[in-house]
This record gives C-alpha cells, sequence and structure tokens, in this order.
C-alpha cells in the first residue's frame, strides 16, 4: 500500500491530495514530502479541484499499539469528548516531523468512528486543496452549490457544522504552514478556514508549529514530543515491532533508539529496514548489509545513504527550515547548521549565541540581539530545536534531537563553533571553573568544549585557534578536579599536553599551566612520586623563563610545599612556604587569593607540628580576610574552616568543632554531593568528633558511609581508604568493649 490517494477532476485539473510518505505494516509513516503536485487549468475554479476527505484509516494497523502515546491519546479522547463549551473544541498536535502527529490522529479518528462520529479528513499542505477539501466538508455538511458560490464559503462552512446535532471530527493534518488555515480571516481571530468547533462537534489539527502567537487563544495546544527518556523503552519496543528476532536483543535495541534519539518515524524506517534485510536470503544481499540492531547501528553512525531511502529523514527537516525562510527567517538555516556543530549535549545559548560572539561567525554576525532570539524560538516553534527553561541558578539551554544534527551538519561550521565555545570559556562572566557558584554553567560547558577538543583536527581549526582551545580545554580540567573527578581529569590533560607539545614545544607557557595542573590531579589521586616530579620539571622551566620571584613561580613553589606537607616531610614545607608567603608579600597585596592560600597551608603545617595556637590564629586571621571577601561559604574559606575545626578538636574544643565540621557539610553535601573528596574528608573528620563525645553509635554510621564510597571510588588499597578502614576499627573496638 502507497499509501497515496490520487483524484482526477475534470478540464484537465489535477491535485494529489496525499497522506505523506507511506506506510510500514499498516503504520503511517510520515517523512514530509516537498513533491506534492497541483496543475489547474484555471486557477480561480477551487471546485473543479477532485478531493476526497474521508479518514484513510485503512492505513492503521489496529494490531499494533501506538507505543508510547497512551497519555497523549487518552488526553485527546477526554478532550474531545468534553463539553466545549462557549469558547468551542480546537486542538492542535504540535511537534516535530516524523513524531507520529498523523499516526496519533488517525488513531483518534478511528476511535471516534467507532463510537459513532462522523470523521472529516482534510490535508492541508496546499492552499487550493485545502480550500477545494473544505468546500466538500461544507458540501456535506449540508451546503448547497448556490450558497458555495457566494463567496463566504468559510462563514458557510462554519454555520453548516453549528446547525449538525450528532458528534463530529474534523482532522486538518499536515498545517505545518498555518498561515493557510487563515483564508479569508485570520486563524488566531477565529475568522479563519479554521475554527473552535461548538456543540458536539471538534476539530484536531497536526502542525509542527507550536507557536502561540500562530495559533492565538483559540486552540488548546499539545505538544508531541520523541520517545526520550523515560519513554526509552517504548521506542524500543517500536522497533521490536517491526523488525524480526533474530534482530537482536532488547538491550540492543534499547540502544539503537537511543541513538535515533526516540523519533517514531526513524525507528519504523529502522525496524522494517532490518525486517526486509533479513527475509531477504543472503547472497542477494548487499555487501555489508546491516541485520541487526548493532549493524545497523555502526552503519548509521557511519553514514551509509541507503538507511534512510530517499533521504525521507533529512528531507523532513529540509522543509520546515524551507517554511522558516519563506516566513523571513533568512538565517535560519545558517543558525541551524552551527548548532549541529556542537555536541550532542544541552546547550547554554545565552551564553554561546550573543551578539559579540556570533559577531565573526558568517552570515550569522549580521544578527543582533532581537533577531538571534527570534530565530532560535522559530526553530523551536517547529520543533527543529528544544528551548528549555532554566532551572533555578543554571542557565537555559537549547536541545537538538540527535538526527536533526546529523542531518544538519555541513563542514566548516565546527570551527565556528569551537571558536564560540573558546570565547565563552575565556570570558570573564564565565567565572572561575572551580568555583562552585559557576558549575552549573561549567557543567554544560564542559562537555561542548572537550568534544570540540576531540574533533579539532576534523574542524580545520588554525593553529592560532588551538591554544585558545587548549586554555579551554584546561579549564574544564579543572572543573572536573574540583567536582572531584581526578581520573577524568588526568585523561583531559595528558591528551592536551599530547596536542600542545607538538604545536608549540614542551617549555610554552600554555604547556606549563597543563604540566602544573596535571600534577596536581596526580597528587590528588596518590601519586605523590610523579606528582613531586612534574612539579619539580616545572618549576626549574618557570625559573629559567621568569626568574625568581615571578608569581608562576612562587605558585608552583607553593604546590611543591603542599606535596612535602602530605608526604610528611613538615620541617621543609614549612621553611618553604615561609620563604614562598614572604615573597608573595613582596608583589601582592596582603588580601591576594595566593597570599590566603599560602598562609593557610602554612598555618596547617603548623597545626601538624603541634603548635595548634599559632595554627588557629593563623586560620581565624585567613577566615576574617575571606569573611568580608568572598564569605565563608567560597571553597577557600570553607577549606580554612574545615582546618581550624580539626584545631579545635586537637584542642578539646569539641562542641566548637562538631559544630563547624557540621555546618562546613552541609554546604558541600548541598553543592558538591555526598560522594566528593571534600564532603567524605569532612565527614570523616566530623566522625572523629563524634567517637570523641562518647557518641560511637554515630561515629560508626559515618565512618561505614564514607568507607563504602571510597572503597568503590578509590579502591580498597587507597591510602584514604584505608585510614578511614582503621579509624571503624578503633570505633568497631570501643563498642564491643560496652
Amino acid at each position: 500500500m502507497s499509501g497515496e490517494q490520487e483524484q482526477v477532476g475534470g478540464a484537465g485539473s489535477r491535485v494529489d491530495n496525499r497522506l505523506t510518505g507511506g506506510t510500514v505494516h499498516g503504520h503511517v509513516v510520515q517523512a514530509g514530502r516537498a513533491d506534492i503536485t497541483l496543475r489547474m487549468s484555471d486557477p480561480a475554479a477551487p471546485a473543479a479541484v477532485a478531493v476526497t476527505v474521508t479518514p484513510p484509516l485503512g492505513l492503521r494497523d489496529p494490531g499494533r499499539p501506538l507505543r508510547g502515546r497512551e497519555e497523549t491519546l487518552e488526553r485527546l479522547e477526554a478532550e474531545l469528548a468534553a463539553d466545549p463549551g462557549a469558547e468551542g473544541r480546537l486542538l492542535a498536535l504540535c511537534g516535530m516531523g516524523g513524531c507520529g502527529k498523523t499516526a496519533i490522529a488517525l488513531e483518534v479518528a478511528a476511535r471516534r468512528s467507532a463510537a459513532g462520529c462522523r470523521v472529516w479528513w482534510v490535508e492541508a499542505r496546499n492552499g487550493p486543496a485545502l480550500e477545494a477539501a473544505l468546500r466538500a466538508v461544507a458540501r456535506q455538511a449540508g451546503a448547497t452549490q448556490e450558497e458555495l458560490e457566494r463567496g463566504d464559503t468559510a462563514d458557510l462552512l462554519w454555520s453548516r457544522l453549528a446547525r449538525l446535532d450528532t458528534p463530529w471530527l474534523l482532522v486538518v493534518d499536515n498545517a505545518d504552514d498555518p498561515a493557510l488555515l487563515d483564508g479569508p480571516g485570520s486563524l488566531s481571530a477565529g475568522t479563519g478556514w479554521i475554527r473552535p468547533a461548538t456543540g458536539p462537534g471538534a476539530v484536531l489539527v497536526t502542525t509542527r508549529d507550536s507557536t502561540r502567537a500562530t495559533w492565538g487563544q483559540v486552540a488548546r495546544l499539545h505538544l508531541l514530543r520523541p520517545l526520550t527518556g523515560g519513554r526509552l523503552d517504548a521506542a524500543a519496543r517500536i522497533l521490536r515491532d517491526h523488525a524480526p528476532a533474530s534482530a537482536g536483543t532488547a538491550d540492543e535495541a534499547h540502544a539503537l533508539a537511543a541513538r535515533l534519539g526516540g523519533l517514531p518515524l526513524a525507528l519504523r524506517l529502522a525496524g522494517t529496514y532490518l525486517d526486509q534485510a533479513n527475509r531477504t536470503p543472503p547472497p542477494f544481499r548487499a555487501p555489508a548489509t546491516p541485520s541487526t540492531y548493532t549493524g545497523y547501528l555502526r552503519a548509521w553512525e557511519d553514514g551509509l545513504d541507503r538507511l534512510d531511502p530517499g533521504h525521507a529523514l533529512a528531507r523532513t527537516w529540509a522543509m520546515s527550515v524551507a517554511l522558516l525562510e519563506q516566513r523571513s527567517h533568512g538565517h535560519a538555516r545558517a543558525l541551524l547548521e552551527l548548532l549541529a556543530a556542537f555536541a550532542d549535549a544541552d546547550l547554554p545559548y545565552t551564553h554561546l549565541l550573543t551578539p559579540d560572539r556570533l559577531a565573526d561567525s558568517g552570515p550569522l554576525a549580521a544578527l543582533d540581539g532581537p533577531a538571534i532570539w527570534q530565530h532560535l524560538t522559530a526553530l523551536a516553534a517547529l520543533g527543529l530545536v528544544e528551548l528549555l527553561d532554566a532551572a533555578p541558578d543554571t542557565p537555559p539551554v537549547l536541545r537538538m534531537h540527535p538526527l536533526v544534527r546529523d542531518a544538519s551538519r555541513t563542514r566548516g561550521t565546527e570551527a565556528d563553533a569551537a571558536r564560540l565555545l573558546i570565547a565563552t570559556a575565556l570570558a570573564d562572566d564565565s567565572g572561575d571553573p572551580q568555583d562552585p557558584q559557576f558549575w552549573p554553567l561549567w557543567r554544560l560547558l564542559r562537555p561542548l568544549i572537550l568534544d570540540a577538543f576531540q574533533r579539532a583536527d576534523a574542524a580545520g581549526l588554525t593553529e592560532e585557534a588551538l591554544p585558545g582551545l587548549g586554555a579551554a580545554v584546561n579549564m574544564a580540567g579543572c572543573h572536573l578536579m574540583a567536582e572531584g573527578l581526578n581520573a577524568q581529569a588526568l585523561a583531559v590533560f595528558e591528551a592536551v599536553l599530547v596536542v600542545e607539545r607538538a604545536l608549540v614545544g614542551a617549555t610554552h607557557p600554555n604547556v606549563l599551566v597543563t604540566r602544573h595542573n596535571r600534577a596536581l590531579v596526580l597528587r590528588d589521586l596518590g601519586e605523590s612520586t610523579q606528582a613531586r616530579a612534574e612539579l619539580e620539571a616545572v618549576l626549574a622551566v618557570k625559573r629559567e623563563r621568569f626568574g625568581e620571584t615571578h608569581v608562576e613561580v612562587l605558585v608552583t613553589r607553593h604546590e611543591l610545599a603542599c606535596l612535602l606537607y602530605v608526604e610528611g616531610d613538615l620541617a621543609v614545607a614549612r621553611t618553604e612556604l615561609q620563604e614562598v608567603l614572604a615573597a608573595l608579600r613582596r608583589v601582592l597585596e596582603d588580601t591576594a587569593p595566593q597570599v590566603l592560600a599560602t598562609r593557610h597551608e602554612l598555618a596547617c603545617v603548623l597545626g601538624e607540628l603541634g603548635d595548634l595556637a599559632a595554627a588557629r590564629a593563623a586560620f581565624e586571621e585567613v577566615l576574617a580576610v575571606m569573611r568580608e571577601r568572598q564569605g565563608t561559604t567560597h571553597p577557600a574559606a570553607l577549606a580554612t574552616r574545615y582546618e581550624l575545626a580539626r584545631v579545635l578538636r586537637e584542642q578539646g574544643e569539641l562542641a566548637q568543632a562538631r559544630a563547624e565540621l557540621e555546618a562546613v557539610l552541609a554546604v558541600e553535601r548541598e553543592r558538591l554531593g555526598d560522594t566528593h573528596p571534600s564532603t567524605l574528608l569532612t565527614r570523616y573528620s566530623l566522625a572523629l568528633v563524634l567517637r570523641e563525645q562518647g557518641e560511637s553509635a554515630q561515629a560508626r554510621a559515618e565512618l561505614e558511609a564514607v568507607l563504602a564510597v571510597e572503597t568503590e571510588l578509590l579502591g580498597p588499597d587507597h591510602r584514604d581508604t584505608q585510614i578511614t578502614r582503621r579509624s571503624l576499627d578503633g570505633v568497631l573496638r570501643m563498642l564491643e568493649g560496652h
């Protein structure tokens, strides 16, 4: 069954009034078509256009349910059966091409027909055919030919429909250009060809356009999205409905459904392809024809055209873009191609797509802020992208369906996308990636930056742009460190080093920054020997390039001293920190972050050396400055409060120590989560205080929780894991002694 119906009228006029795309085992496959033909010898005589307004119910397969659309169907049926009230009943089912809008409309039509409702089906892909079909509906509703020739056909149609006393439903399919529904009046004003139905009637329109301005207040909009997230199981079931059992397991179907973005059209095309491939005897199959879900997924990634016969999917998006260009959104295609060049991840568009950052992006440089927003909302209205409301303290994001991204990617846009990411990462308003207040943005930027780095060769970035990308990747790595994802951060820094060394040599300042960061990650991972060797090598180069008193040199000396402290070489660490502090004070203000950091570390060493009074005084002085300049919940302030609590515990001030640790822990849990290294360290220290306060059971619970996370994340042999286990053993012995 082709799914196409051709009617031939008189006097040489012909119109193809089609349900586009065809069917797959009785299911509608709505790909979007640009080959509608309309030939009329007399354009002024729409009555000569032959049409049918009978619902094409033969395209349904009652044996196959519409997976994942049960809730939508129930909601539509409930609204169609409800009292329309004075405002009437007009429902618009909106969604991107391929979402299955027509299939749902067919199911609704079938159910309403079975319930005794009269159903008309009208195609809205071109104006003359739409008008001819609506004239046919008016005629079937009781209008005479003489009445139809007066010129007020739209008013006549709705007057006749209003007189009907039995239930009826008018389905208007493929109204992707709602301007065609205006007719002699206005759709949004309720005076167009399509209007809200009163009495026992109802109107259901399928469209890609979900703009409220288009529909005004006369329509109730129902947004239809792909089957993603919690509905991905239903998407996999669609694949399995159409593919043979030999195509693979449920998990493999699930993986393919995820890659296809849960788009019903793509799922049905894939399932049908696999069915046909498996029906073809092996000797007659084309070379490398995929016959399993895994094979299809691999072939799709390779971009094999035979998986999308006729380029049905690509043409679906192309039709939407063409419609936007007709509506004077002349840069829609260029913007869509730029968006497709980013990674398949949420895009913080209010940071990336500002006019100043698009100034070097070819034709998009002509857009100012309002024009950018108009183009974005126009793309969203046709389902090509989604603009999602921002969560509290989180930038709003744009999402693109993976298949729209596949179809829209073009060579040359990756470099523009990378430049936008570099500019955004290095901008002042993006903030410090290690500061939690900027984490919501950096959690969005990080996957985009890392993807751009992985594709830098293919993007064709110039040598001038690559150092900037390296700097952005370094910042992404620092964010991973701050989030406690040290193994991932190490992999990032090592990958950047390979590229930077080949590009600018081993002693370039950018390379030194990356090596410095890599050393800090190694330290946090417990690889102190490697970390120390790297820091010493970096320090030697910095001394040669910058001199002994340069801040860069002093910062690396500071980190080396901290490493000595971690390794237990306290006396040398104290001497080095004192020298670094004196040198920093000669070139920076006493309240500079670098000075405060060195004062903090020196206080830590003093505490370990047993000079608790001096350590406490130093921590309190540092904290006073931080409280005034950054607040007590800044990461640096939290670290100082934690160390102050440790000193208070050593001094026997258990109540104060507990209060401080509980306050720090509350902030860390909210910002960092329960598995972050800083959170675990604070919980461990709190457990020690609880033990010393005699609350052994509570201390045991804290230590067991910390040990479980450390064992999973760090392994049973990591130094931190072993320390926690020994402390837990001590608490358990205390409890057994009772």
